[in-house]
């Protein structure tokens, strides 16, 4: 009774959310499965880390396809996109946990510019 309480709660959380703090929410879910997926590849427990990975992979695909496509920064996220969900496919194919570790600079840079947008957006309000 009480977990479904809590996932009650967590979806009504994240349903009144702007948009631009559900992408922070997904970015740090990016973060934290990076970071266990790498984890777990260095413990050599390949079966939880492509998990992980997996979870990763199919944040970028969701982000890449939502992509509103009349913006030419729209390009340039989905090259990022695709950039990362390639190096994690690399990272699995190889069972290289570094690939994991390289990508997660990139990945808190994205997270910040998405936090900073969100400011501007408050400001402007």
């Amino acid at each position: 009774m009480q977990s479904n309480a809590i996932l009650q709660y967590k979806q009504q959380s994240i349903s009144t959310m702007s948009r631009g703090e559900q992408l922070v929410l997904l970015f740090d879910e990016v973060l934290k499965n990076l970071h266990y997926g790498s984890m777990l590849l260095k413990q050599q427990d390949f079966e939880n880390s492509d998990k992980c990975t997996t979870k990763c992979k199919n944040i970028f695909q969701y982000l890449s396809s939502v992509l509103d496509h009349k913006y030419s920064i729209s390009k340039e996220l989905y090259d990022l996109y695709y950039f990362c969900n390639q190096q994690i496919i690399r990272a699995e194919i190889r069972r290289d946990a570094q690939l994991l570790d390289d990508l997660v600079p990139l990945v808190k840079e994205m997270r910040e510019t998405w936090v900073q947008a969100e400011k501007l957006i408050h400001m402007k309000k």
